[in-house]
């Protein structure tokens, strides 16, 4: 008989990072080559505030709940507890297990973490940091129950070999994420729109040449990837807020009253698209200095660069927005109805919408 060929991890994780939708079945197979009926994916502490919490076989229910439990910090996790001993003492990136949760687990200031643990069926496991950042720790884990039984040394060491892959795949979906922000911006430099992309904290991730034309002459300060200037109604700092709040805004409009006799400036915000997940990373909102020409090739830009939108869709929804029929627009573009009916199909989930009395609603503040 052949000896059976550990899987590839690198092949597994990477297309997670590439696909996050992969991630489930990432760690679902790590969670099975451990012998654990949970595998997890957490960020946790600093900017993250839980952002995200990937765990298989397990309802979102018990997710929300862990959430809302204040349950992510030392005192009360006996998981962050003895990875926040190890990192104290120098050690970023170690596996830790059950013994280690032992030695902590007498020190919480509550019982309550360990007790639903136990509750339901995560008692047991193994983790380890994938990155520590001014974002705040990426973690990996499986959880066990009590059939699962406490890890044993060689399922260690197959979680440690799934961590090293999984800790390069992380590391470059937060690159690619990142990267984004600047492919955005140059789209906006392409078009000369000056723009300010914003992330889910309301930090500034990137901004166009004309953005920074507009710090430079004291429209607007950016300090510490903070945007503020006064503007009314909202100051720029508000604007923000009211972009990246839980129950905020999709679309505001403020004015900056620029120095100088200059005329002053509209500033409009974009909350762009939600995805289902990410690492911190993505662009969350816009601010735009100076709309897009009012042309339908200017608007076809804009639109190709605010949504990702290809020119042909751009174009397609500037058509809808004009109120024109289907059957006209796939004339006026020399195409079937069931291509243009495929391309709208397209257009919904770049922007973020389901249909398209939402698509309009979602266009107006930009071509009313």
């Amino acid at each position: 008989m052949g000896q059976r060929i550990d899987r590839d991890w690198d092949d597994i994780f990477m297309q997670a990072a590439l696909q996050p939708d992969l991630w489930l079945e990432a760690l679902n197979t790590l969670a099975i080559r451990t012998g654990s009926t949970h595998g997890q994916l957490i960020g946790v502490g600093g900017a993250r505030e839980i952002p995200f919490n990937i765990v298989t076989n397990f309802s979102p229910e018990m997710i929300d709940f862990f959430a809302a439990s204040g349950w992510a910090t030392g005192s009360h996790n006996f998981r962050v507890a003895a990875s926040n001993r190890h990192v104290e003492r120098g050690f970023y990136d170690s596996v830790l297990h059950e013994d280690d949760y032992d030695r902590v687990i007498p020190e919480l200031a509550s019982p309550d973490y360990v007790d639903w643990c136990e509750e339901i069926g995560i008692p047991f496991g193994c983790q380890t940091n994938l990155v520590i950042d001014n974002f705040g720790v990426v973690g990996l884990a499986t959880l066990r129950n009590r059939s699962d039984g406490r890890t044993t040394p060689a399922q260690r060491r197959v979680f440690a070999k799934g961590a090293a892959a999984a800790r390069r795949a992380v590391r470059l979906q937060e690159k690619l994420e990142g990267e984004q922000a600047k492919l955005l911006a140059g789209a906006f430099d392409a078009i000369q729109i000056s723009a300010f992309i914003i992330d889910v904290r309301g930090k500034v991730l990137a901004h166009s040449i004309g953005a920074d034309a507009m710090v430079d002459a004291g429209d607007v300060r950016l300090s510490g990837r903070v945007l503020d200037g006064a503007a009314a109604p909202l100051t720029m700092r508000q604007a923000v807020q009211a972009l990246i709040a839980d129950d905020g805004l999709d679309h505001i409009r403020t004015r900056i009253t620029t120095a100088e006799g200059r005329p002053p400036l509209m500033i409009e915000g974009f909350r762009l698209p939600v995805r289902s997940w990410s690492l911190g990373k993505l662009p969350h909102a816009l601010l735009i200095a100076n709309g897009p020409r009012r042309d339908r090739a200017g608007v076809a830009a804009y639109l190709a660069a605010l949504y990702r939108l290809s020119l042909a869709e751009s174009d397609i929804a500037v058509r809808l927005f004009d109120g024109r029929t289907r059957s006209t627009i796939a004339a006026e573009r020399g195409v079937t109805p069931e291509t243009l009916r495929g391309q709208i199909k397209q257009i919904y989930p770049k922007c973020g919408v389901d249909s398209e009395a939402s698509l309009m609603r979602l266009l107006a503040p930009i071509l009313s």
